[in-house]
């Protein structure tokens, strides 16, 4: 059940603590009742512990929670609804109330005598229908169990570390993946009669099909035989419209405004004609095996010859069905693989590995060699710490023993579920409410909670803060699964076997519909509905509909091509808290949408809106409104200033150009995304000085900036005052700054600005785009400042022309990611980018300062620097010790890498380096393992790289050396010019070699001799792959030991 009841119960009997003090029942004209009331919810708060124990057991119990669950949603309704009366007449009356519970004074409410008497009834009626369920406990056995300690699990949240899920190790996955890679690459041309062979991935649910998918569509072979690679989920309902465009955006199509089938199927089949791909299908159920003869196989039939389908299934009938060539079954893993995968999730070192080996196989065991449920109990087991007793007792545990019902969910499910303290579980169950392989946003998912009422809002940031830290917990748990590319971690899934774990625990209160299918409710559907998601769907619903479902709390409306609700449906739902309509076809919202006085959380992004009621304003509970990606959006109305509870409010995407005066009465605003700043400063308008009042921000992405040229309305908005600030955006209009810096007045005028936008100390992440000053400011500029932002880990410049010198940005301690961009007026780099030359006075090469630059970066992009000619670095300066990839991208005029980067870059293991036109040589990078090469014409010298294991060279026609490399290192060349191939390959060391060349070059080699000139260069090496022609079809195998040479190159083309 979403409501856990011991969260839930205990968050109200604090309330009533509150209003007991207020004397609130005397004023209701309902003495002792709401002491009464607190009394019994305390008492059956004790009977919890015991009845949740039993109810597995119990029908009798498990339908007394829920009752009491009934009673609890409707108290809360009652409660919420005085919260929002007292809140009405507090601000006509301006009066002074003393503060409850969530911090609304509830007494300014009592005033009107009506109100105050229905409220007065409806509490009174409640504390006999809790009084009665009360007394049902001796019926049913249950005993208070008074005084019970948290569990040992529980950490303070502070301690809560970021940790991505762990992959399936062992020996055999790394076997299968082999074996899948070659079958893969290897040619089907005596069994299969079209361009497309199909390869199956079958095995039981968390069983690791998906982990071997992946590492088969990330090996590096896979990369260099397939440029072209596409990921499909495609899940239990196939959504056809969605899945069409999202491969026609892969393969580089563009499916425009088409909506239907008819229309994206001949668009796909056009976008991949002739194009040799990798598609995966992952997890196709019976219901969507059609999947691939009935929607896609007509489209994708015509890429090139050599095209792979590879797809995931539970089921052997599917891979019968879409008729696999070759179906591979994936095995539990052993014992050994088991225990080390759950040694890695619970992050031992190899003594601990070695003390708790013996009962660690024991619960391995216990999970039948299922990674997805070794990986949950070593969520379990992360809490416990190296205790051998605490694994004892999970190992002992009696949830072991359940028996699967209808689905089947690991034990380890179980235990990890009930090793959740209660606000976790509630959270955790919330999730499975989304679809199946939904991308859930981490700030999307903490206001959701806020909204349901898991997190309690004090007026400040600490609901916020909290909700990240479970966020955190349940990632840590491994019960959701985090974006590894993601900076921040901030995307997530959740397994689609944990989801239907979660949802048998919700389906009592929940209903989803999809596809025009209604899926029917349990036999405890006699309850009210309280959560409905209504998915890819077309079914239209009726007044009458959401007439007898006014209960609903949650409706979630995603990817809809339903039409829009009757205008007053929505309406009947009064006590509605969250309303997803993203991605839905509605385009207005009625004027009479203010009714909805107990919404917090509305999502509209990506919608046909074209305006907001004016009633918008009355939604006073409102606490997030996103508006991303509306983009026929062009005004909101003034009421929106009354919205007073915002913490989250986007218009990303859409085309408001100005907001109505009163912004700074949005107070408790956090997150506050492309907020316009117009240059006709109006009182009719909110502008840069309205943030002044916004204490709570923390993050903050303005537009226009160039509009703003008084300092003093910068210095109003009070930014370095704000100390929860973490992540910044500044976007300056381009048009407009190349008018702007034609007038020196006006430039100046606009960079005084920019240095009176100071931050905090507290900043994390700060993007600048499209600035035109002539320099960065001051507060990126001037060292003593760079020291102050020591919580900077995210910096990206971009579109910057006009500034001719880098700032010491080395000096910022914990910066990690840097880039740099189209800064197209810097022609040298050198020690001012390191350190403050303005604080060394000696001004040697070397800088005397304690600060080791960039002692804490990981990733450095430089891209388009047009003018950038010299990168100067000291060798006896060290800086970049933690460096571990370094971008420089199409900077045509810079001719070398500085001495420094060569010996104190200890760490780096990628270079990535692309159209550098005057770049000669890459040498003496000893830590390099990986490095890519492209588009650079006059580079000659590939040296003294003794730990590379990859390299791919495309289109550097005059590299003549490749030497002192580590032996038995991967290749790809490519170049489509080269009529010969380069003759470095002679001495090359490579243990693997794939070219991508011309037609007559591979029908050249396809007709040589072993011994020939051409065949001198290349024979040496073990393996060799070559690909030719415009469309790649062309292809020819050689194996030195034992020898083979097969090739596809015709032979009237041979002779």
């Amino acid at each position: 059940m979403t409501m856990i009841l011991d969260a839930f119960l205990g968050n109200f009997k604090e309330m009533l603590t509150k209003m007991a003090e207020e004397e609130v029942g005397m004023l209701l004209g309902v003495p002792g009742e709401i002491e009464k009331l607190g009394r019994t919810v305390g008492d059956i708060q004790c009977l919890l512990s015991d009845a949740e124990g039993k109810q597995t057991k119990s029908k009798s119990i498990e339908k007394w929670l829920l009752e009491l669950k009934e009673a609890m949603y409707d108290a809360d309704d009652i409660m919420d609804l005085c919260q929002i009366k007292a809140k009405e007449r507090h601000e006509r009356h301006d009066s002074s109330f003393s503060k409850f519970g969530c911090g609304i004074s509830m007494l300014s409410c009592l005033r009107n005598p009506v109100f105050a008497h229905k409220i007065g009834t409806q509490i009174k009626e409640l504390n006999s229908r809790l009084d009665e369920i009360y007394k049902k406990k001796s019926n049913l056995g249950l005993i208070e169990l008074q005084g019970v300690v948290a569990p040992s699990n529980v950490r303070p949240m502070s301690s809560v570390p970021s940790a991505a899920l762990v992959d399936i190790v062992g020996d055999k996955i790394e076997e299968d993946t082999s074996m899948l890679v070659k079958l893969l690459t290897t040619d089907f041309e005596d069994s299969v009669n079209e361009n497309v062979s199909v390869v199956a991935i079958v095995g039981m649910p968390g069983i690791g099909k998906t982990t071997l998918a992946k590492k088969v569509f990330h090996d590096p072979e896979i990369q260099e035989v397939f440029p072209l690679r596409i990921w499909v989920c495609v899940s239990k309902d196939l959504k056809e419209v969605q899945l069409l465009k999202c491969i026609i955006r892969e393969v580089g199509g563009d499916h425009g405004a088409a909506e239907e089938r008819s229309e994206l199927v001949p668009l796909l089949k056009s976008s991949i004609q002739d194009k040799k791909f990798f598609l995966v299908l992952d997890d196709v159920w019976p219901e969507s095996q059609e999947v691939w003869d009935g929607l896609l196989r007509e489209a994708m039939i015509g890429g090139a010859r050599g095209s792979r389908l590879l797809f995931t299934t539970r089921n052997d009938s599917v891979a019968r069905f879409i008729q696999a060539t070759t179906t591979h079954h994936v095995q539990k893993l052993s014992d050994e693989d088991a225990w080390s995968l759950l040694a890695k999730q619970v992050a031992f070192n190899e003594f601990d590995s070695e003390t708790l080996k013996d009962i660690g196989l024991e619960l391995v065991k216990k999970c039948h060699g299922l990674p997805l449920a070794i990986i949950a109990i070593g969520g379990v087991l992360r809490g416990r710490g190296k205790d051998i007793h605490e694994w004892q007792t999970i190992s002992e545990s009696t949830l072991w023993s359940i028996v699967p019902g209808n689905h089947y969910f690991p034990q380890a499910f179980y235990l990890s579920y009930e090793d959740l303290p209660s606000h976790l579980k509630q959270c955790f169950i919330f999730c499975s409410l989304y679809p199946e392989d939904f991308e859930f946003n981490k700030i999307e998912l903490v206001y959701s909670w806020l909204a349901e009422g898991f997190l309690c809002d004090e007026g400040d940031l600490s609901f916020y803060e909290k909700g990240v830290e479970y966020y955190k917990e349940l990632v840590w748990r491994s019960l959701l699964e985090v974006d590894k590319i993601s900076y921040d971690q901030d995307g997530c899934k959740m397994h689609d076997l944990l989801r239907s774990f979660a949802g048998d625990k919700r389906k009592s209160d929940s209903l989803i519909i999809k596809e025009r299918k209604l899926v029917p409710r349990t036999s405890e559907s006699s309850l009210k509905l309280r959560r409905l998601l209504i998915e890819n769907s077309t079914v239209d619903l009726s007044l009458d509909f959401f007439e007898k479902e006014k209960s609903l709390r949650t409706l979630l409306l995603i990817t809809n091509s339903m039409s829009e609700p009757p205008s007053n449906a929505l309406l009947s739902l009064s006590h509605l808290r969250i309303l997803e309509l993203s991605n839905s076809n509605i385009s207005c919202l009625s004027d009479s949408f203010g009714e909805l006085v107990q919404l917090r959380y509305l999502n509209v992004s990506r919608t046909n809106l074209k305006t907001l009621p004016n009633s918008i304003g009355n939604l006073r509970k409102l606490l997030y409104l996103n508006l991303d990606g509306c983009e026929k959006l062009s005004h909101v109305p003034s009421s929106i200033v009354n919205l007073v509870e915002l913490r989250f409010l986007s218009f990303d995407g859409t085309k408001v150009e100005v907001f109505p005066a009163g912004l700074r009465k949005l107070k408790k605003l956090i997150h506050l995304y492309d907020f316009q700043l117009d240059h006709n400063r109006s009182h009719n308008y909110s502008s840069l000085e309205d943030l002044g009042t916004m204490s709570l921000l923390s993050v903050l992405r303005l537009r226009n900036l160039e509009n703003v040229i008084d300092i003093n309305v910068a210095k109003e908005a009070n930014l370095n005052e704000k100390a929860h600030l973490k992540e910044l955006w500044f976007f300056y209009d381009p048009y407009r700054g190349h008018q702007v810096s034609k007038s020196i007045e006006e430039k100046k005028a606009r960079e005084d600005v920019l240095n009176a936008l100071s931050p905090p100390p507290t900043l994390e992440i700060f993007h600048i785009i499209n600035y035109f000053g002539d320099q960065l400011p001051n507060w990126l500029h001037v060292g003593a400042n760079l020291l102050k932002l020591k919580f900077l880990r995210y910096l990206r410049i971009m579109y910057c022309g006009c500034f001719s010198q880098l700032p010491p940005l080395g000096l910022l301690p914990n910066l990690d990611y840097l880039q740099i961009e189209d800064a197209k007026s810097v022609v040298r780099i050198g020690r001012e980018f390191l350190f403050d030359d303005s604080q060394d006075q000696t001004k040697t090469k070397v800088s005397h300062s304690p600060i080791l630059p960039f002692s804490q970066l990981n990733k450095l992009v430089f891209l388009r620097m047009s003018s950038w000619v010299e990168w100067l670095w000291d060798e006896r300066q060290p800086a970049m010790p933690k460096l571990k990839a370094l971008y420089i991208w199409n900077c045509p005029k810079l001719s070398s890498l500085p001495k420094g980067l060569l010996c104190h870059a200890t760490s780096l293991e990628v270079l990535d380096i692309k159209a550098l036109g005057q770049l000669k040589s890459v040498e003496d990078l000893r830590s390099v393992k990986e490095l890519y090469v492209l588009e650079s014409s006059n580079l000659e010298r590939i040296s003294n790289l003794p730990n590379l294991s990859f390299i791919q060279i495309v289109n550097c026609p005059n590299l003549k050396i490749l030497e002192n490399l580590k032996p038995r290192y991967s290749m790809v060349l490519l170049d489509y010019k080269m009529e010969t191939l380069p003759e470095y390959l002679r001495k090359a060391k490579v243990e693997k070699l794939t070219v991508w060349c011309r037609e007559e070059l591979l029908v050249m080699i396809a007709s040589l001799e072993i011994g020939s000139s051409e065949w001198q260069k290349f024979e040496h090496i073990p393996k060799v792959k070559f690909y030719g022609g415009d469309d790649q079809s062309l292809h020819a195998t050689y194996q030195r030991a034992p020898y083979l040479f097969t090739t596809n190159v015709d032979s009237s083309a041979l002779s």
